[in-house]
Protein backbone atom coordinates (compact mmCIF):
# COMPACT_ATOMS: atom_id res chain seq x y z
CA UNK A 1 0.00 0.00 0.00
CA UNK A 2 1.55 3.69 -0.52
CA UNK A 3 2.04 6.10 2.21
CA UNK A 4 -1.14 8.43 1.39
CA UNK A 5 -2.00 8.99 4.84
CA UNK A 6 -0.41 12.11 6.51
CA UNK A 7 1.39 11.61 10.28
CA UNK A 8 -1.72 13.54 11.76
CA UNK A 9 -4.53 11.60 9.91
CA UNK A 10 -2.26 8.05 11.11
CA UNK A 11 -1.99 9.29 14.38
CA UNK A 12 -5.77 10.56 14.95
CA UNK A 13 -6.81 7.07 13.56
CA UNK A 14 -4.29 5.43 15.82
CA UNK A 15 -5.17 7.09 18.57
CA UNK A 16 -8.91 6.93 17.84
CA UNK A 17 -8.80 3.06 17.51
CA UNK A 18 -7.25 3.07 20.59
CA UNK A 19 -9.89 4.44 23.28
CA UNK A 20 -13.06 3.23 21.45
CA UNK A 21 -11.59 -0.52 23.66
CA UNK A 22 -10.77 1.72 26.91
CA UNK A 23 -13.72 3.60 29.53
CA UNK A 24 -14.74 6.84 28.42
CA UNK A 25 -13.80 7.95 31.92
CA UNK A 26 -10.48 7.36 30.57
CA UNK A 27 -10.42 8.16 27.47
CA UNK A 28 -9.28 11.77 27.52
CA UNK A 29 -5.78 11.18 29.97
CA UNK A 30 -5.03 8.30 27.49
CA UNK A 31 -5.33 10.57 24.45
CA UNK A 32 -2.81 12.85 26.03
CA UNK A 33 -0.46 9.91 26.88
CA UNK A 34 -0.72 8.42 23.35
CA UNK A 35 -0.03 11.52 21.76
CA UNK A 36 2.80 12.88 23.86
CA UNK A 37 4.57 9.32 23.79
CA UNK A 38 4.31 9.39 20.12
CA UNK A 39 5.93 12.79 19.73
CA UNK A 40 8.11 11.82 21.99
CA UNK A 41 9.43 8.57 19.86
CA UNK A 42 9.07 10.47 16.42
CA UNK A 43 12.23 12.35 16.37
CA UNK A 44 14.15 11.15 13.35
CA UNK A 45 11.84 8.64 12.43
CA UNK A 46 8.47 8.91 10.84
CA UNK A 47 4.75 8.56 12.51
CA UNK A 48 4.19 5.59 10.39
CA UNK A 49 7.36 3.57 11.68
CA UNK A 50 6.22 4.41 15.53
CA UNK A 51 3.06 3.18 15.11
CA UNK A 52 3.88 0.21 13.10
CA UNK A 53 6.25 -0.81 16.43
CA UNK A 54 3.16 0.54 18.73
CA UNK A 55 1.81 -2.54 17.23
CA UNK A 56 -2.66 -2.90 16.76
CA UNK A 57 -4.44 -0.36 18.90
CA UNK A 58 -6.17 -3.57 20.48
CA UNK A 59 -2.54 -4.03 22.30
CA UNK A 60 -1.94 -0.38 23.22
CA UNK A 61 -5.86 -0.45 25.11
CA UNK A 62 -4.89 -3.40 26.62
CA UNK A 63 -1.60 -2.04 28.35
CA UNK A 64 -3.58 1.04 29.05
CA UNK A 65 -6.29 -0.69 30.59
CA UNK A 66 -4.14 -2.56 33.20
CA UNK A 67 -6.17 -5.74 33.98
CA UNK A 68 -6.35 -8.12 30.53
CA UNK A 69 -9.45 -9.89 29.94
CA UNK A 70 -9.29 -13.33 30.52
CA UNK A 71 -12.40 -15.37 28.43
CA UNK A 72 -9.95 -16.53 25.74
CA UNK A 73 -6.88 -14.38 26.93
CA UNK A 74 -5.92 -10.97 26.18
CA UNK A 75 -4.26 -11.65 23.09
CA UNK A 76 -6.83 -13.16 20.88
CA UNK A 77 -9.70 -11.47 22.78
CA UNK A 78 -10.48 -8.28 20.94
CA UNK A 79 -9.88 -10.89 17.50
CA UNK A 80 -12.04 -12.97 19.18
CA UNK A 81 -15.06 -11.04 19.61
CA UNK A 82 -14.89 -9.66 16.38
CA UNK A 83 -15.31 -13.18 15.44
CA UNK A 84 -17.82 -14.34 17.44
CA UNK A 85 -20.63 -11.54 16.59
CA UNK A 86 -21.06 -11.94 13.30
CA UNK A 87 -21.29 -15.72 13.23
CA UNK A 88 -24.15 -15.50 15.53
CA UNK A 89 -26.06 -13.31 13.66
CA UNK A 90 -25.46 -15.09 10.31
CA UNK A 91 -25.86 -18.75 12.03
CA UNK A 92 -28.57 -17.43 13.69
CA UNK A 93 -30.98 -16.48 10.33
CA UNK A 94 -29.94 -19.24 8.45
CA UNK A 95 -31.18 -22.02 10.95
CA UNK A 96 -34.02 -19.90 11.70
CA UNK A 97 -34.48 -19.56 8.16
CA UNK A 98 -33.89 -23.08 7.28
CA UNK A 99 -36.13 -24.35 9.80
CA UNK A 100 -39.17 -22.52 8.13
CA UNK A 101 -39.12 -24.11 5.24
CA UNK A 102 -40.49 -27.94 6.06
CA UNK A 103 -43.37 -25.80 8.41
CA UNK A 104 -44.03 -24.13 4.70
CA UNK A 105 -44.12 -26.74 2.50
CA UNK A 106 -46.00 -28.88 4.77
CA UNK A 107 -49.56 -30.23 2.70
CA UNK A 108 -50.50 -32.43 5.70
CA UNK A 109 -51.33 -29.50 8.28
CA UNK A 110 -51.96 -25.86 7.58
CA UNK A 111 -49.52 -23.72 9.96
CA UNK A 112 -50.51 -21.53 12.56
CA UNK A 113 -48.84 -18.40 13.22
CA UNK A 114 -47.27 -19.52 16.35
CA UNK A 115 -46.10 -22.34 15.26
CA UNK A 116 -44.43 -20.72 12.62
CA UNK A 117 -42.86 -17.87 15.01
CA UNK A 118 -41.75 -20.76 17.40
CA UNK A 119 -39.59 -23.26 14.94
CA UNK A 120 -37.78 -20.07 13.99
CA UNK A 121 -37.17 -18.52 16.96
CA UNK A 122 -36.03 -21.80 18.38
CA UNK A 123 -33.75 -22.69 15.34
CA UNK A 124 -32.16 -19.55 15.44
CA UNK A 125 -31.12 -19.47 19.25
CA UNK A 126 -29.63 -23.11 18.63
CA UNK A 127 -27.89 -22.09 15.40
CA UNK A 128 -26.69 -18.75 17.34
CA UNK A 129 -25.69 -20.88 20.68
CA UNK A 130 -23.78 -23.77 18.22
CA UNK A 131 -21.67 -20.78 16.39
CA UNK A 132 -20.76 -19.35 19.99
CA UNK A 133 -19.61 -23.12 21.15
CA UNK A 134 -17.73 -23.23 17.82
CA UNK A 135 -16.05 -19.98 17.51
CA UNK A 136 -15.31 -20.08 20.98
CA UNK A 137 -13.40 -23.35 20.80
CA UNK A 138 -11.49 -22.65 18.46
CA UNK A 139 -9.97 -19.54 19.77
CA UNK A 140 -9.70 -21.07 22.96
CA UNK A 141 -7.03 -24.41 20.71
CA UNK A 142 -5.71 -21.28 19.37
CA UNK A 143 -4.75 -19.89 22.62
CA UNK A 144 -3.69 -23.07 24.03
CA UNK A 145 -1.63 -24.46 21.08
CA UNK A 146 -0.45 -21.88 19.93
CA UNK A 147 -0.06 -18.74 22.24
CA UNK A 148 1.64 -16.50 20.10
CA UNK A 149 -0.01 -17.12 16.77
CA UNK A 150 -0.31 -13.98 14.37
CA UNK A 151 -3.80 -14.13 12.96
CA UNK A 152 -3.27 -10.96 11.19
CA UNK A 153 -0.58 -8.79 9.68
CA UNK A 154 -1.22 -5.36 10.78
CA UNK A 155 0.24 -1.65 9.48
CA UNK A 156 -0.96 1.64 9.91
CA UNK A 157 -2.28 2.00 6.78
CA UNK A 158 -4.92 -0.72 8.15
CA UNK A 159 -6.42 1.92 10.16
CA UNK A 160 -10.23 3.41 9.10
CA UNK A 161 -11.12 6.64 9.50
CA UNK A 162 -12.42 8.67 12.48
CA UNK A 163 -16.32 8.79 12.15
CA UNK A 164 -18.12 11.93 12.01
CA UNK A 165 -21.35 12.29 14.19
CA UNK A 166 -23.19 13.32 11.08
CA UNK A 167 -22.48 10.48 9.11
CA UNK A 168 -24.70 6.96 8.92
CA UNK A 169 -23.46 3.79 8.57
CA UNK A 170 -24.25 1.84 5.72
CA UNK A 171 -24.82 -1.39 7.38
CA UNK A 172 -26.96 0.55 9.79
CA UNK A 173 -28.81 1.77 6.82
CA UNK A 174 -29.11 -1.02 5.01
CA UNK A 175 -30.15 -2.97 8.32
CA UNK A 176 -33.08 -0.75 8.85
CA UNK A 177 -34.53 -0.83 5.33
CA UNK A 178 -34.29 -4.43 5.31
CA UNK A 179 -36.35 -4.99 9.06
CA UNK A 180 -38.50 -1.99 7.50
CA UNK A 181 -39.48 -3.72 4.09
CA UNK A 182 -40.03 -6.53 6.25
CA UNK A 183 -41.98 -5.34 8.78
CA UNK A 184 -44.34 -4.04 5.59
CA UNK A 185 -44.50 -7.39 4.13
CA UNK A 186 -45.75 -9.21 7.15
CA UNK A 187 -48.25 -6.51 8.42
CA UNK A 188 -49.75 -6.29 4.56
CA UNK A 189 -50.40 -10.20 4.89
CA UNK A 190 -52.69 -9.89 7.90
CA UNK A 191 -55.03 -8.37 5.65
CA UNK A 192 -57.44 -10.86 4.63
CA UNK A 193 -57.36 -9.97 0.87
CA UNK A 194 -53.75 -9.88 1.04
CA UNK A 195 -52.80 -12.71 3.55
CA UNK A 196 -51.35 -15.99 2.00
CA UNK A 197 -53.05 -19.34 2.17
CA UNK A 198 -50.98 -20.43 5.52
CA UNK A 199 -52.03 -17.01 6.94
CA UNK A 200 -55.54 -16.75 5.94
CA UNK A 201 -57.03 -18.78 8.55
CA UNK A 202 -55.42 -16.32 11.34
CA UNK A 203 -55.80 -13.28 9.05
CA UNK A 204 -59.97 -14.17 9.07
CA UNK A 205 -59.60 -14.28 12.92
CA UNK A 206 -58.53 -11.17 13.34
CA UNK A 207 -60.53 -8.47 15.46
CA UNK A 208 -62.53 -6.57 13.60
CA UNK A 209 -61.23 -3.33 14.82
CA UNK A 210 -57.81 -4.07 15.00
CA UNK A 211 -57.95 -4.98 10.94
CA UNK A 212 -59.56 -1.58 10.00
CA UNK A 213 -58.26 0.38 12.80
CA UNK A 214 -55.03 -0.76 14.18
CA UNK A 215 -53.19 -2.83 11.45
CA UNK A 216 -53.43 0.45 8.63
CA UNK A 217 -51.55 2.45 11.22
CA UNK A 218 -48.92 -0.51 11.51
CA UNK A 219 -48.85 -0.12 7.77
CA UNK A 220 -48.33 3.53 7.38
CA UNK A 221 -45.68 3.59 10.34
CA UNK A 222 -43.82 0.40 8.01
CA UNK A 223 -44.07 2.37 5.44
CA UNK A 224 -42.98 5.64 7.24
CA UNK A 225 -39.54 3.67 8.54
CA UNK A 226 -39.05 2.45 4.96
CA UNK A 227 -39.09 6.11 4.10
CA UNK A 228 -36.64 6.93 6.88
CA UNK A 229 -34.63 4.05 6.03
CA UNK A 230 -33.71 4.97 2.32
CA UNK A 231 -33.12 8.52 3.26
CA UNK A 232 -30.13 7.05 5.28
CA UNK A 233 -29.08 5.44 2.42
CA UNK A 234 -29.19 8.34 -0.26
CA UNK A 235 -28.28 11.29 2.52
CA UNK A 236 -26.34 9.13 4.75
CA UNK A 237 -26.06 12.04 7.24
CA UNK A 238 -28.44 13.35 9.91
CA UNK A 239 -29.51 16.44 8.57
CA UNK A 240 -33.17 18.00 9.38
CA UNK A 241 -35.36 16.30 6.94
CA UNK A 242 -33.90 12.85 7.97
CA UNK A 243 -34.39 13.67 11.54
CA UNK A 244 -38.00 15.00 11.06
CA UNK A 245 -39.19 12.15 9.02
CA UNK A 246 -37.50 9.88 11.62
CA UNK A 247 -38.92 11.54 14.73
CA UNK A 248 -42.36 11.48 13.07
CA UNK A 249 -42.21 7.58 12.24
CA UNK A 250 -41.56 6.88 16.07
CA UNK A 251 -44.01 9.17 17.56
CA UNK A 252 -46.92 7.46 15.16
CA UNK A 253 -45.24 3.92 16.26
CA UNK A 254 -45.48 5.42 19.47
CA UNK A 255 -49.27 5.89 19.15
CA UNK A 256 -50.06 2.90 17.53
CA UNK A 257 -48.64 0.65 20.50
CA UNK A 258 -50.64 3.01 23.07
CA UNK A 259 -54.02 2.64 20.96
CA UNK A 260 -52.88 -1.60 20.77
CA UNK A 261 -52.32 -1.40 24.88
CA UNK A 262 -56.01 0.88 25.22
CA UNK A 263 -57.89 -1.14 22.62
CA UNK A 264 -56.73 -3.90 24.60
CA UNK A 265 -57.13 -3.16 28.07
CA UNK A 266 -54.11 -5.68 29.44
CA UNK A 267 -54.55 -4.85 32.91
CA UNK A 268 -58.25 -5.11 33.67
CA UNK A 269 -59.74 -7.28 35.24
CA UNK A 270 -62.33 -8.40 32.43
CA UNK A 271 -59.29 -9.04 30.08
CA UNK A 272 -57.46 -11.39 32.36
CA UNK A 273 -60.47 -12.95 33.17
CA UNK A 274 -61.27 -13.76 29.54
CA UNK A 275 -58.11 -15.09 28.58
CA UNK A 276 -57.09 -17.68 31.54
CA UNK A 277 -61.64 -18.03 31.97
CA UNK A 278 -61.04 -21.40 29.63
CA UNK A 279 -62.99 -19.55 26.94
CA UNK A 280 -59.69 -18.97 24.28
CA UNK A 281 -57.12 -21.48 23.20
CA UNK A 282 -53.55 -21.63 24.28
CA UNK A 283 -52.28 -19.91 20.64
CA UNK A 284 -55.56 -17.40 21.07
CA UNK A 285 -53.64 -16.11 25.03
CA UNK A 286 -50.47 -16.21 23.93
CA UNK A 287 -50.69 -14.00 20.76
CA UNK A 288 -53.23 -11.41 22.96
CA UNK A 289 -49.89 -11.36 25.30
CA UNK A 290 -47.26 -11.22 22.69
CA UNK A 291 -49.38 -8.25 21.25
CA UNK A 292 -49.12 -6.66 24.60
CA UNK A 293 -45.43 -6.97 25.33
CA UNK A 294 -44.32 -6.14 21.88
CA UNK A 295 -46.61 -3.04 21.99
CA UNK A 296 -44.66 -2.00 25.94
CA UNK A 297 -41.13 -2.30 24.21
CA UNK A 298 -42.29 -0.57 20.59
CA UNK A 299 -42.80 2.36 23.13
CA UNK A 300 -39.48 1.93 24.87
CA UNK A 301 -37.43 1.18 21.48
CA UNK A 302 -39.15 4.64 20.54
CA UNK A 303 -38.69 6.82 22.73
CA UNK A 304 -35.17 5.98 22.64
CA UNK A 305 -34.62 6.64 19.10
CA UNK A 306 -36.21 9.53 19.60
CA UNK A 307 -33.80 10.60 21.96
CA UNK A 308 -30.90 9.22 20.10
CA UNK A 309 -31.95 10.89 16.42
CA UNK A 310 -32.47 14.61 18.39
CA UNK A 311 -28.65 14.01 19.58
CA UNK A 312 -27.08 12.57 16.29
CA UNK A 313 -28.59 15.93 14.31
CA UNK A 314 -27.32 18.25 16.99
CA UNK A 315 -24.26 16.12 16.84
CA UNK A 316 -24.24 16.93 13.08
CA UNK A 317 -25.23 20.41 13.56
CA UNK A 318 -22.20 21.37 15.92
CA UNK A 319 -19.89 19.89 13.07
CA UNK A 320 -21.26 21.92 10.02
Amino acid sequence: MTDTLSDNDLLDRYVHGVLVHLPRSRRDQADKELRERVRNESYGRSTREVLTEFGPPEDQARRLRGAPRQLIGPRFYDTYVRVLWPAVRVMAILFGGVSLLPVLVDNDTTPTIGRIVEEGLTSAFAGAMYAALWVTVVFAVIERLAPNAVLRDWHPDDLPPVPHGQEIALGDAIADLVFAVALLVVSLCFFPALAPSFLAETAEGLDAGVVEGLLPAVVVVAGLWVCVAGAQLIVRAWTLPVTVISIAANLLAVATAVAVLVYRPYFSAEFIASRYGGNDGNLGTALDIAIGIGAIAVILVCANDIVTTVRKYLAHRQEL
